[in-house]
C-alpha cells in the first residue's frame, strides 16, 4: 500500500468531487511511467527526478508539484496533459484486492473483477453522491491509461 493513503473499497464510499484543495499535488510524489518521464522532460524541460529506480515529478521547495499553482484554489498548470495517476486520482484500480477477498471493493467488467479503491484522505470524498455514476468513467479511464497492467493479469 502507498504511504500517506487510506485505500477504501468503493463500496465503503457514498461519491466524490474535486474540491480543488491541492493536498493530493502537496502531499505525494507523482510517480511516472518510462515514456511519460521522457516526454514529460522533452516538452517541459528538467522536471523530472529518477530515484530508486523510479521516475517522479519534481517539487518545488515547499514540497508541492512543480506544476501547482494557487490562487485560492489548487490549479494544475498543465491539467490537460497531467500525468495519468493524477488523471485518475483519488481512485486506485488494481487486478487483485489489496487485501482479503477484495469485497468492499470488487467491480466486475466484461466477465473480469477488477478492485477500486478511494483515497479516503482526499477532502473530496464523500462530498457527493455519485460513486455509482463516477465508477463506469473511472474504470474505463484506468483501462485506458494503465492498459499494461489489465493485461498482466
Amino acid at each position: 500500500m502507498v504511504k500517506g493513503h487510506k485505500y477504501v473499497g468503493w463500496r465503503e464510499v457514498k461519491g466524490w468531487t474535486c474540491i480543488r484543495c491541492g493536498e493530493c499535488c502537496k502531499k505525494f510524489l507523482v510517480d511516472l511511467a518510462p515514456g511519460e518521464a521522457v516526454y514529460y522532460r522533452i516538452k517541459y524541460g528538467p522536471v523530472v527526478l529518477f530515484y530508486r529506480g523510479k521516475y517522479y515529478l519534481l517539487k518545488k521547495v515547499d514540497g508541492s508539484c512543480i506544476f501547482l499553482k494557487e490562487n485560492g484554489i489548487a490549479t494544475c498548470t498543465i491539467y490537460h496533459d497531467r500525468p495519468r495517476v493524477c488523471r485518475i486520482y483519488p481512485f486506485y484500480v488494481r487486478v487483485k484486492p489489496l487485501k482479503g477477498d477484495g469485497e468492499d471493493a470488487v467491480y466486475n467488467i466484461g466477465g473480469r473483477k477488477l478492485y477500486v479503491y478511494i483515497d479516503a484522505n482526499c477532502p473530496g470524498v464523500n462530498t457527493a453522491n455519485n460513486i455509482l455514476q463516477l465508477l463506469p468513467n473511472v474504470v474505463r479511464l484506468w483501462m485506458r491509461l494503465f492498459r499494461d497492467k489489465f493485461t498482466e493479469s
